[in-house]
């Protein structure tokens, strides 16, 4: 950025000295070119760092739940479907994660913890969960016994 603005100093000062020099106009012209080229690599440049960051600060994001989500396990309920679960033992300083709590799979390989809520199926003979950002849903018990459609 620096090198920019010193360029961009020295090619003001040459349009200065080329307008007393050239009666013609033309080095002014070309002088003026590059320098509207100059304001434009600066603007670029400003854009790329700002894409630099936001890159970055995706990265360390992914990186941060690579590191929590060893602090997680797979845990296959009664009915055979899976749901995430803090380890056990294992304290974590969030209000999101405790004990006991069941965590979306399809949302947890997409990086975001979504606790499994009790979903209220007054016709389903089974109890469930879902997940209230992906809105799967986790059958908790085995399937009755007799159970023909998918339930």
């Amino acid at each position: 950025m620096k090198q920019m603005s010193a360029i961009g100093d020295v090619i003001k000062r040459a349009h200065g000295l080329w307008e007393v020099i050239d009666t013609g106009g033309e080095a002014a012209k070309r002088l003026s070119d590059l320098q509207r080229a100059l304001v434009e690599a600066q603007i670029r440049e400003t854009a790329l760092i700002e894409e630099n960051a936001a890159l970055k600060q995706t990265v360390a994001g992914y990186e941060q739940f690579e590191i929590e989500k060893q602090h997680y396990e797979p845990e296959q309920l009664p009915s055979s479907a899976w749901v995430m679960r803090l380890r056990v033992g294992v304290h974590v300083d969030t209000h999101l994660a405790q004990q006991g709590m069941q965590f979306c799979t399809q949302c947890f390989f997409k990086r975001q913890l979504s606790i499994l809520q009790p979903l209220d199926k007054r016709s389903a003979s089974s109890r469930f969960l879902q997940c209230h950002v992906c809105r799967s849903e986790v059958m908790i018990d085995p399937p009755p016994r007799g159970c023909v459609d998918v339930c």
